[in-house]
């Protein structure tokens, strides 16, 4: 597979994982001449409280890839980036000021190559007391909240 299409198959499994855990999704590959944002989401659900605009970076890596997870190449520059974008799509839709958002990293890591075998309709794994996720064929690692106005540097 392309990087392209290892891509798209990352943020197609990172929707699905997202729809699982009470998310609606708003956006996806949202794009300005200044960079993209991969998926705009926020959960369908509070008790007492608003919940953020979630603003996603996928970072999706083949079996092949080389010795880096994928959350690895989320750095601190592209965390900055995305933060700017999320700002940019806040104000461009008309977003109040006070509501909340956040910048979230999901890494998706192929154990097949991201190569469709048979019924890619499995049910997922959760381990439990962690936000991973495992599957025969790939796993999901979602980080929340990865960049904040005080401390931008969490990886």
């Amino acid at each position: 597979m392309s990087t392209k299409q290892v891509g798209k198959r990352g943020e197609d499994l990172a929707c699905e994982y997202l729809v699982k855990k009470g998310y609606k999704i708003l956006g996806r590959n949202w794009k300005i001449k200044f960079g993209e944002i991969d998926i705009i989401c926020r959960k369908k659900w509070g008790l007492f409280v608003k919940n953020p605009i979630c603003f996603i970076e996928v970072k999706a890596l083949s079996k092949v890839s080389g010795p880096f997870s994928p959350e690895q190449r989320a750095n601190w520059k592209k965390q900055q980036k995305v933060r700017r974008l999320a700002e940019i799509w806040l104000s461009k839709n008309k977003i109040p000021e006070n509501t909340p958002y956040q910048i979230d990293v999901i890494a998706v890591s192929s154990l097949t190559n991201f190569e469709q075998k048979g019924n890619d309709k499995k049910i997922p794994r959760r381990d439990k007391g962690s936000k991973l996720v495992r599957d025969k064929e790939y796993e999901i690692k979602h980080f929340e909240n990865v960049v904040s106005e005080l401390d931008s540097t969490v990886f």
